[in-house]
């Protein structure tokens, strides 16, 4: 639980090296959203309304429609909510990125993850009010709340049906003794939680690749962050992703990848401040960002120039 990923060089790797190569049907896209079975057509649907800008939303849903079947399945079978360690039962088979799905930091604190999409809103106003980050931190949780109510309806049904709950049309609702009965109005249970851990995700862990289409990719995720990196990382022929040595990697060094260039000011670079809204840390800091932001640290709380 505790503790981050990372990948270390067995031997010594040689520049331009391939180090691995993901095929694109082992990576996470909006394809695997709109071509599954429980609410593909449904999402579908939310992309052509919604269009480029639903991509996301339409990729949460579906993950976080799989970690909630995949939970409520491994209840039915072990007798317990917790994810078992043992191998995963033929009833997961329908899953297709089961065993991927549980790796995902699903809440604070998993494997070592931060994001501000974890914090309570008191956590927000007590720490963020006033720094560089507020704002788009306030519209980031925004954006995500808009998610969850619109995801309810669209995989919400699918959740209450693997558990056995009825499933209410709501034009039926005005019925007296339905109205204490699950709809589709009221947000399934562990829903929300599972939207904002989905979000977190996608925010820390995506790619957009060179063909411009944002995608989960195993084993890439797993590298840590420099804006000196060790890796780069493009599309092959067969629309999946090769990772090769951009330079000469020593035998037990540690492989890095660059999620974004660092800056505070040049144009085309992320400032150290976003990297937190995006990613849940700060580069370069071993400081606790809450340290950070309590102390006021002119990252987060730019000083005033003289003139």
């Amino acid at each position: 639980r505790q503790g981050g990923f990372g990948a270390f060089a067995a031997r010594d790797i040689e520049r331009d090296e391939l180090l691995f190569s993901i095929p694109r049907d082992a990576c996470v896209t909006v394809s695997d959203a709109t071509s599954d079975p429980d609410c593909g057509e449904a999402l579908k649907n939310l992309l052509k309304k919604a269009g480029p800008g639903g991509t996301t939303v339409a990729l949460a849903g579906y993950l976080a429609k799989e970690y909630l079947k995949m939970k409520e399945l491994e209840k039915k079978t072990t007798g317990s909510g917790s994810v078992a360690d043992s191998a995963l039962s033929e009833q997961f088979d329908d899953i297709k990125f089961a065993p991927y799905i549980r790796t995902l930091p699903w809440e604070r604190g998993v494997n070592d993850q931060e994001h501000v999409l974890f914090w309570t809103e008191a956590d927000v106003d007590q720490y963020l009010k006033g720094s560089l980050s507020y704002a788009e931190s306030a519209e980031l949780r925004n954006e995500v709340k808009l998610a969850v109510k619109v995801l309810n309806g669209l995989v919400g049904p699918t959740i209450r049906k693997v558990r056995g709950e009825k499933t209410i049309n709501p034009l039926w609702t005005i019925l007296p003794w339905e109205k204490d009965t699950a709809t589709t109005s009221s947000t399934a249970d562990g829903l929300e939680e599972a939207v904002v851990g989905a979000f977190v995700t996608i925010l820390t862990r995506s790619f957009t690749t060179d063909v411009f289409e944002e995608r989960l990719v195993p084993l890439l995720d797993m590298l840590q962050h420099s804006d000196t990196p060790s890796v780069s990382h493009a599309s092959n022929d067969g629309g999946g992703v090769e990772v090769r040595a951009k330079v000469e990697i020593k035998a037990n060094e540690e492989i890095f990848n660059r999620y974004q260039k660092e800056t505070d000011e040049d144009e085309g670079r992320m400032p150290r401040h976003r990297f937190f809204t995006r990613f849940g840390f700060v580069p370069g800091s071993t400081t606790p960002v809450r340290q950070m932001l309590a102390e006021r640290n002119e990252l987060f709380y730019p000083k005033q120039r003289e003139v």
